[in-house]
């Protein structure tokens, strides 16, 4: 099913549609002002969306420099988000948007933020390569991927070469695309264009390893999931999907869907899971016996050709993925580098085998140095700090695969019998411990067996393998009964050194042996499948081999034909020379690339799933997490000793164990070594371990006399050495141990200089140990400032991790920094014991008082001697050379959770240095993992619900509220459709109450709806005068305010509630009704127009008062919210802004300058309540006199004023009452003033609209209105009675009789 991917740009808004749903993408910045960013219904949809947020982490290193960071997408200081919906495509108005290419899209990859923007990752070309079970699973091979950006569009219509550079398109953008292929400087795209920051990415995904399928679940084996052979994206096994962390937050907000959506979303297959490794189908056939019974009893047995088809999948493990030289061994969650997973496939005549094999590194902790001609194995940790490791890969393999075979293919050759003596010690103890019975092993020796006989001795390996082989059988399945007949019990595990060579000679034979014992129940093979066979398997491994080592597999040319030719020895040649190359100088940046994919870059911003229930789970977690976090301290002991290249066989404990260090028993001990060797040129081109190892065991053995310690890294870089020790009960703490150094000497050519890192975790705090030998001199103050800042920015750890990306840095070694005094001086000061005034000339103090070395380390107060230089042995300083004696080793932290606790030198005197040594506590935190989920899922579940109470207030119609206005977007912009509500009385032959009061916030114990007898009681005292005409008009307003009882059915039942109008416009919030009085609307401004009338009634087609009403019958009440037309919500001068006029049924045509208006005939006046009026501020008489003060309106009325109109004999009309509130209407008199009093209105006063609402009730037809002006004088002169009478009309809570209102009104007139 392919999709195309959309776009629009106001906002910047991605859209990955199918025929018939779409997914769409849109950043959002919140630093905009509140409402700035619009999400409408033409893609996103505010009621339900997934918001994902890209949250940066800030670069610690940088912080310690003084340059903290807090960049995120865009450059803003704020965080930035992405909202996701999954809606149908008939929802989305396609007529926002555009094509943003024409290539389609056959999957989703996810999204990745590369330098702080977000992309959009979809897989554009596609070859299918196989067919595990035909017709109903296919696999394709991932040609081409591109990355739509969804926060810019600088790299829209940028065409890219394979090789990821862009083209120059300009000639081929034309038309309507030009304006959407302009860049953000306003040129076309073209050669120039900066280079796309995803280019790295997409060339490693278009590699030719990266496969997906959309019918089956490719990530799981057969076995595994011929149970449930549905497409089921929550059983995607992670350890080898590789874009788990692109998808990751798109599957948690599918987990948020319904289970509708959660199904349309899996069927449209937007979401793919992609594997890296090798899937090819090649069809084949065998011969199978048939035996026919013929009439005469006798039975025909014959050989039948049957068609087949043989398919070999390989998935690459992506926990651990990396490069060949980059990634070895195991980590400490178990997970081990080149883990393949390989299944082999055959069907035929409706069956289906199926045999699994896996591989992976030695699981142990080694690493190799990347040199040109020479990578030594160097074994990291100890078996005591190994084991727990070892257990943690092992328990997942068996749990799975059942009891695990180990077929050990390393060599006896230096190195690899390292590795092979202690991985059979890590085996041995897991035997006899766990997992006994569940573990085997075989070790074979490749290059012995082969050495006479040639590669066809590997065949030697199936005698010590042939009672597993029998015992674990194969996976087969009947599909004609749909019964699985066998099942694999368990795995071979084969490893060579780099699990790639010989490795997949043995997994081929294996696989081949399998295959036979399942023919030999009935099936006959020939030379044709195992040809076959035997290039799948030989392609299988090229590709392998390309993706961890950089070139083909050596030894194909055996697998492929079976004999080894002299080119096929020659192109293993070649292929070693490559490697040799591609390791030393390509494979830095391709782990770099890979560690991007899988998001383990260090500070590697994420995109995460981010909605207002998470906000809330997660600053709630942060409240509350001593809940689930603990705190406990744990002691360090450090040292470090300048060794000048003697040895030392007496005791230690004076410097590893002082009496002042205020700890017995550390639980960390760090010891770092200088000069561990002399520094010679051969020495520096290449440094013996032996004295290094020599060290090791004498530091050892001294711990060991005090408790029981574990070596879990060494290092060694020429001279300087760093150990690190962990008591044996403390193990099971630290995690994630790497290593790394940094060479200062001769420019950074040379080991002499430099540094030796090691990075951990303790519980769930990271610690950093640094040892360094910066450069010698008394005068080099700028040579040692450079060697630091070199070391400092040049130790990187893997993933990206970096020094300040640490919670503690402890800092020691030889920093070589100098006294700045004559060597008397100094001398007397040290006799004198006046330490402090030495202190103010030490180099190193006054570099960071400047702030050029070590920012925001400190170390603590000085109480010891100089420790440097000594004759070789004693305590007195040199007198051969006359060094000035200086502090040369000192010990620096950085942290706000380490305390020291010592710090001072120990009297081992062999060196011309003294050792010095610090203690410190440290305060670890350590989070209970399922109590903090737990209490997430509990946190997440109940705001869910909150908020699911507070969306559902206004019941089902709620939903349907427009999304706030902003400064961008206007709700009344929607199309100006009407709002059409349907009311009828709860039963036949009621009438809306016509005594209930119109404020509907009013207390009353008037029901709503009465009889209409009852009704035609209440107003029977009532005068038809104009007064009706008012009451009418605002029992109309009343009535919209109102409508909790009505029944908005069209068959007279009860149904949903009309939906409340939406808040007014924010623009409108701070402006009072006198200021729209006196500022009437600027043509050039755009004015939100005020909210219409809720309701009103429909024209009546009778011209008599007596008429049935609206009500009385059920009709149908429409009141329209919008009668817009034009660009940008501007006001058609030619429609009136009003919801409804209402005018004399005698005057056919409007006499204002605003064009014709609607005209509706008045209700009945009878069929509406009192009226209700808001007050006005202050009467105006005739020009230039003020009237008396009206009482104050209370606030919760609208500002509504009472407007004489007198119109002009030629249109039949007169002196009526006009209603005036918040609405801009045009009056069907020639105009009227905007001013809230009571006062006539020329008939010959300019037109003009103002922001207020007017009713204009239509007085009865016995009521013939004056057609002089006394109305003026008369309001100068109001009796008592006429303030009474406004005061009862503006008052809402009071019910005045009809007939004393109508005199107080002929009064006034």
């Amino acid at each position: 099913m392919s999709m195309r991917i959309y776009f629009r740009e106001q906002p910047r808004t991605l859209l990955l549609a199918t025929e018939q749903h779409a997914l769409t993408f849109q950043c959002v910045d919140d630093n905009s002002s509140a409402g700035s960013t619009e999400v409408d219904r033409s893609g996103l949809h505010p009621d339900r969306y997934g918001m994902t947020s890209t949250t940066p982490s800030e670069n610690l290193a940088d912080r310690a420099n003084g340059n903290g960071s807090h960049d995120t997408i865009g450059g803003s200081s704020g965080s930035t988000r992405v909202l996701v919906d999954f809606t149908p495509r008939d929802s989305i108005d396609f007529g926002r948007y555009r094509l943003l290419s024409s290539m389609p899209c056959y999957g989703c990859l996810g999204l990745i933020c590369v330098e702080r923007n977000v992309f959009l990752a979809v897989i554009t070309e596609a070859t299918r390569v196989a067919e595990p079970v035909p017709q109903l699973e296919t696999v394709h091979r991932i040609n081409k991927v591109e990355f739509y950006c969804v926060s810019k569009s600088t790299w829209d219509f940028v065409v890219l070469d394979p090789a990821g550079n862009p083209l120059d398109t300009s000639n081929y953008i034309t038309g309507d695309n030009y304006d959407f292929a302009m860049s953000q400087n306003g040129t076309t795209p073209t050669a120039t264009v900066i280079e796309h920051p995803c280019v790295s990415i997409r060339k490693l995904l278009m590699d030719g390893s990266f496969y997906y399928s959309n019918d089956f679940d490719l990530t799981n084996r057969m076995q595994s999931r011929s149970s449930d052979p549905s497409f089921d994206i929550d059983g995607f096994d992670e350890a080898f999907m590789w874009n788990s962390f692109m998808i990751s937050e798109l599957v948690k907000y599918r987990s948020h869907l319904q289970t509708e959506e959660k199904l349309a979303l899996d069927n449209a297959r937007f979401l793919t899971s992609v594997i890296r490794g090798f899937a090819e189908t090649v069809p084949t056939h065998i011969m199978a016996e048939e035996t026919t019974t013929t009439d005469q009893g006798y039975t025909d047995t014959r050989a039948v050709r049957k068609s087949a088809t043989l398919t070999v999948i390989s998935r690459q493990g992506c926990r651990r993925a990396g490069t060949r030289y980059n990634a070895r061994g195991v980590d400490d969650e178990g997970n081990v580098a080149n883990f393949v997973e390989t299944e082999t496939i055959f069907q035929v005549d409706g069956y289906f085998f199926s045999y699994t094999q896996i591989r992976g590194s030695v699981p142990i902790f080694w690493e190799q140095d990347v040199q040109l001609l020479s990578a030594k194995v160097n074994i990291t940790r100890a078996f005591e700090a190994t084991q727990p490791a070892f257990m943690t890969h092992f328990d997942p393999l068996v749990a799975k695969y059942g009891p695990v075979h180990i077929v050990n293919l390393l060599s006896s050759k230096p190195g690899e019998a390292e590795l092979t003596h202690r991985y059979h010690k890590h085996i041995e103890a897991a035997i006899h411990g766990p997992l006994m019975g569940q573990l085997r092993e075989t070790r074979f020796d490749f290059h012995v067996e082969t050495a006479r006989a040639g590669y066809a001795a590997a065949e030697n390996i199936k005698v010590p393998l042939q009672n597993d082989v029998d015992e674990f059988k194969f996976f087969l399945y009947d599909s004609s009964v749909k019964q699985v007949l066998y099942e694999q019990t368990g795995v071979f595990r084969t490893n060579c050194l780099d699990c790639l060579d010989r490795t997949n000679l043995i997994q081929q034979i294996i696989s081949k042996w399998a295959l036979q014992n399942f023919l030999e129940s009935g099936f006959r093979a020939d030379n044709d499948l195992w040809m076959r066979h035997s290039v799948l398997w030989a392609d299988n491994g090229d590709q392998l081999s390309k993706m961890y080592a950089g070139t083909g597999a050596l030894k194909t040319s055996f697998t492929r034909s079976g004999k080894m030719s002299i080119a096929g020895a020659i192109a293993d040649a070649t292929k070693s020379v490559s490697r040799m190359y591609i390791n030393n100088f390509v494979d830095k940046g391709r782990q770099n690339t890979i560690d991007m994919l899988l998001g383990r870059l260090e500070g590697q911003m994420r995109v995460v799933l981010h909605d207002p229930i998470n906000d809330y789970v997660m600053a709630e977690l942060n409240r509350r997490k001593h809940e689930f976090t603990s705190t406990r301290e744990i002691s360090i002991f450090v040292g470090t000793f300048n060794l000048n290249g003697f040895l030392y066989d007496r005791d230690l404990s004076p410097w590893l164990f002082p009496e002042d260090s205020g700890i017995e028993q550390p639980d960390l001990v760090i010891v770092a070594f200088q000069e561990i060797v002399e520094l010679t040129a051969s020495q520096i081109l290449n440094a013996d371990p032996a004295k290094r190892e020599y060290w090791e065991r004498r530091v050892s053995k001294c711990l060991e006399e005090r408790g029981n310690y574990v070596l879990l890294r060494s290092a060694q870089l020429v001279g300087t050495a760093l150990l690190m020790y962990v008591k044996s009960t403390e193990v099971r703490h630290v995690k994630n141990i790497n290593g790394a150094m940094q060479k200062t000497g001769l420019g950074g050519m040379a080991g002499n200089k430099g540094g030796i890192a090691f990075s951990c975790d303790y519980s769930a705090t990271s610690l950093c140990f640094i040892t360094s030998h910066l450069a010698a001199g008394l005068s080099n103050v700028e040579d040692r400032n450079h060697d630091y800042r070199t070391i400092a920015r040049g130790i990187r750890f893997p993933r990206g991790k970096k020094l300040g990306d640490h919670d503690t840095v402890i800092w020691l070694g030889d920093f070589n920094y100098r006294i700045d005094l004559p060597i008397d001086e100094v001398k007397q000061l040290i006799e004198t014991n006046e330490l402090d005034a030495l202190y103010k000339y030490d180099q190193l103090n006054k570099q960071m008082l400047d702030g050029q070395v070590f920012p925001f380390f400190s170390e603590a107060r000085i109480g010891f001697d100089p420790t440097y230089k000594f004759n070789n042995g004693t305590e007195v300083y040199d007198t051969e050379k006359l060094r000035i004696p200086a502090w040369t080793d000192r010990v620096l932290t950085r942290g706000q959770n380490i305390k020291q606790l010592s710090y001072n030198s120990a009297n081992v005197l062999f060196s011309d240095h003294k050792p010095v040594y610090a203690s410190f506590v440290v305060t670890v935190n350590t989070i209970n993992a399922p109590l903090k989920e737990k209490l997430s899922q509990e946190l997440y579940a109940r705001q869910r619900g909150y908020v699911g109470q507070l969306l559902d207030l206004d019941g089902e119609d709620g939903q349907r509220l427009p999304p706030p206005s902003t400064d961008k977007r206007k709700w009344w912009m929607d199309g100006g459709q009407s709002a059409k509500v349907n009311i009828a009385p709860p039963r036949p032959g009621m009438v809306l109450n016509p005594s209930r009061p119109a404020n509907p916030f009013s207390g009353t114990r008037q029901p709503d709806f009465v009889s209409t007898a009852t009704a035609h009681m209440a107003t029977s005292r009532k005068s038809s005068t104009s007064f009706e005409g008012i009451a009418a008009a605002a029992a109309a307003s009343s009535l919209a305010r109102h409508p909790s009882d009505l029944s908005p059915s069209t068959s007279h039942t009860s149904g949903r509630y009309p939906p409340p109008l939406p808040r007014k416009p924010h623009s409108l919030s701070g402006a009072s009704i006198h200021s729209m009085h006196t500022l009437p609307p600027s043509p050039e401004t755009e004015t939100p127009p005020i909210l219409p009338p809720r309701r009103t009634f429909s024209s009546s087609t009778t011209s008599s008062v007596n008429s049935q009403s609206p009500v009385d019958s059920g009709a149908y009440i429409e009141t329209p919210l919008q009668t817009f037309s034009g660009r940008a919500g501007r006001v058609d001068p030619s429609e009136p802004r009003s919801g409804v006029t209402m005018r004399s049924r005698d005057s056919s045509t409007s006499s204002t300058g605003s064009g014709s208006m609607q005209t509706v005939n008045p209700p009945r006046p009878a069929d509406f309540p009192s009226v209700s009026l808001s007050k006005s501020g202050r009467l105006h008489g005739a020009a230039g006199q003020e009237s008396p003060k009206l009482p104050s309106r209370p606030q919760s009325l609208s500002s509504s004023v009472l407007t004489p109109t007198t119109t002009s004999s030629s249109t039949g009309g007169g002196s009526y009452w006009t209603l005036v509130g918040n609405q801009q209407v045009a009056s069907n008199a020639s105009t009227h003033r905007p001013m809230s009093t009571l006062q006539p209105t020329s008939a010959t006063a300019t037109p003009v609209h103002h922001p207020i609402r007017t009713l204009h009730p239509t007085p009865g037809p016995h009521h013939q209105p004056s057609t002089t002006q006394q109305a003026p004088h008369a309001a100068s002169t109001l009796p008592s009675a006429a303030a009474r009478t406004a005061k009862a009309l503006l008052d809402d809570d009071e019910d005045v009789d009809g007939s004393e209102l109508n005199s107080h009104w002929k009064s006034l007139a």
